[in-house]
């Protein structure tokens, strides 16, 4: 995610989801926790103990380095393996984004030195992001860190932070083996935003109904006894408007025929999103979600890549409303429960 604009979505969980099919659950085998995530894990424990050294020790004369590559990643995933609970299930959600500049050398390198002091503005930059989102029961989910365009010996580091309410754990919703499969059986209606009554009394629109199903049947969740553990994060997301095709069939009544619900000059009626509109719009989304975003960009998501969160949010301007989407991307590894020791922010 490249954009500098501070985005809130309040996504209320509401899964109005039925199956047609027998089909399995997305809970997997309890495997023994993988060697990678042994390896990342005393990795990031160097990482961790290299930063204090530095900061015991900042009169050392012998100073050590670090390439920009690796201590973006080591930022990034030591502060989420502190911090980021991303197996959770959330209700609302708060994304916030922020920018911090980090000086480097001109090798391409960074001291500990520095590191140690940036980590500290780095933690507090997001303690301010996440102490301003309104939540209850609130919860860090995760922090994608991307670099920005070099100036001199300043490299500016977006921080890109997602927090959330947590509801609980993720309900076993059974994953669709056919295309007959819909998630919305009853007929009824969702406002496209605004967090307005639905037909069925409920204060949730449309964008967080679609987010709450695409979580629950998209994202898997870790084995009792083990939790995912998530690096080099990749954000990938869509502005309004643009139209991708949906290739579903079955639905010529919705228009347009695109992934994500758009409306330009739109009528009262054209912002409730009917029961065949949601149908639809939640199988564009997960086409979206899979086959378009992680190709996007001069940086595709790699295949040891998994897809891991997904934000359906409103959009408007004064001549159109819609949906774009934001979905996340890591490196996922299981590791035990007790090997990690989160804190809270």
């Amino acid at each position: 995610m490249k954009t500098r604009k501070t985005h809130i979505a309040i996504l209320a969980m509401a899964i109005l989801v039925t199956a047609v099919a027998v089909v399995s659950c997305k809970k997997e085998p309890a495997p023994a926790a993988s060697e990678k995530g042994r390896s990342t894990l005393a990795r990031i424990k160097d990482f961790k103990r290299q930063l204090e050294a530095a900061g015991q020790n900042p009169n050392e004369k012998s100073v050590t380095y670090m390439s920009i590559d690796d201590a973006i990643w080591s930022l990034e995933a030591l502060f989420n393996y502190t911090y980021a609970l991303p197996d959770e299930s959330y209700g609302q959600t708060v994304c916030c984004d922020t920018t911090l500049c980090l000086p480097v050398c001109s090798n391409d390198s960074v001291s500990f030195a520095d590191l140690y002091v940036f980590n500290g503005q780095m933690y507090e930059a997001v303690l301010t992001l996440y102490e301003a989102a309104v939540l209850n029961n609130k919860q860090f989910i995760i922090l994608d860190v991307e670099a920005g365009q070099r100036d001199g010996n300043l490299l500016p580091i977006e921080l890109h932070t997602v927090q959330g309410s947590v509801k609980g754990s993720h309900p076993q919703t059974p994953v669709p083996l056919v295309i007959q499969w819909r998630p919305f059986m009853d007929e009824g209606w969702w406002y496209y935003g605004g967090d307005h009554l639905n037909s069925f009394g409920e204060d949730v629109d449309a964008a967080d109904t679609l987010t709450s199903v695409l979580n629950a049947l998209l994202v898997k969740t870790a084995p009792e006894g083990y939790e995912y553990f998530y690096t080099n994060v990749m954000t990938k997301y869509t502005e309004l408007g643009e139209n991708i095709p949906n290739p579903t069939p079955g639905y010529d009544s919705v228009r347009p025929q695109s992934c994500e619900f758009y409306k330009k000059n739109p009528s009262p009626e054209d912002m409730k999103l009917y029961t065949d509109q949601m149908n639809y719009y939640y199988f564009g989304e997960r086409h979206l979600v899979l086959n378009i975003l992680p190709d996007r960009g001069s940086h595709p998501v790699t295949p040891d890549h998994s897809l891991f969160h997904i934000k359906v949010e409103e959009c408007n301007t004064e001549t159109e409303i819609g949906h774009h989407t934001k979905a996340y991307y890591g490196i996922r590894l299981m590791i035990a429960q007790d090997s990690i020791q989160h804190n809270d922010l």
